[in-house]
């Protein structure tokens, strides 16, 4: 009995830091904590990396990671000068192999092992919304929206933000290299396409109405891609990324609505991360 009361004391602590991120877990430049992953997940780890001073106007910046869940805690190495020199916060949060296991992050956990879709609440992209309300409470941040990149896996966890949330709270979405889409069009099934999801055609024009950029580099061209439904988007990274925006343009011009995404394209840039998020991260200025 007295072993299951200290086991209480100590839980629920835990609990309330992990629903308020507040300065005492973010004391050091850099680090990691841990986060409520939601939806019976475990706990995630985020990386994080701080401006001198954590203000009011701080903002938020979410980093994703790769394919490798891994390659999160690189995160504010190659962010280096950027938290300092623009007061951002940097969150990379962790999406373990254990609870997203497979391509489930990079395609935002929507569908159960059976492949049907989940309830919004239960998606991958939750998890950061849940995390930015809680920085943004335990910090007194004055914001309402926040900045966010992904590379490569990352990216393609950020164009489906777009997609399919579309009222997220993002500012400005940044995907970087991806080497698979969810081409904005229903003559595509999901989840390479919008065919038989839950994207009808106000959603997808309020998605083309946020403030996207596809960043790409021009000699991304190297690709052991092996998936059918991914090659048929191009032969490579650089093809499939060009396609997917001239699909966006053309979905686009078919309903009518204004596309405020952009494409930019880094000149003599391959599949280099560093590389690339740190022009990604010059992009949310």
């Amino acid at each position: 009995m007295r072993l299951l009361v200290v086991v209480a004391i100590l839980v629920a602590p835990m609990a309330e830091a992990q629903a308020r991120i507040d300065a005492a877990l973010l004391r050091e430049a850099s680090g990691q904590f841990e986060f409520g992953g939601g939806a019976g997940r475990e706990p995630m780890t985020v990386w994080y990396c701080r401006p001198a001073r954590l203000g009011p106007d701080t903002r938020v910046v979410f980093v994703m990671h790769g394919g490798d869940p891994q390659t999160a805690r690189h995160a504010c190495t190659v962010a280096g000068e950027y938290p300092r020199a623009h007061d951002a916060l940097i969150l990379a949060p962790q999406f373990s192999e254990a609870s997203y296991p497979g391509d489930s992050y990079m395609f935002g956990a929507m569908t159960g092992p059976d492949g049907s879709l989940l309830p919004s609440s239960q998606w991958g992209f939750m998890a950061v919304e849940r995390l930015f309300d809680a920085v943004r409470s335990g910090l007194d941040l004055r914001t309402t929206t926040y900045d966010i990149v992904g590379f490569s896996g990352g990216g393609q966890f950020v164009h489906r933000l777009v997609l399919f949330v579309p009222d997220a709270r993002f500012r400005r979405a940044v995907a970087c290299s991806p080497a698979r889409y969810a081409f904005p069009t229903t003559a595509v099934r999901f989840p390479y396409g919008l065919g038989g999801s839950s994207v009808g055609a106000a959603q997808l024009r309020a998605a083309f109405a946020r403030d996207f950029i596809l960043l790409l580099g021009d000699r991304d061209t190297v690709d052991r891609e092996r998936e059918t439904a991914a090659k048929a988007q191009g032969t490579n990274r650089f093809a499939r990324g060009l396609r997917f925006f001239a699909v966006a343009t053309e979905e686009a011009g078919a309903m009518g609505a204004p596309l405020a995404w952009q494409l930019r394209i880094l000149p003599g840039v391959d599949h280099d991360p560093a590389r690339v998020v740190r022009a990604a991260l010059e992009l949310l200025q």
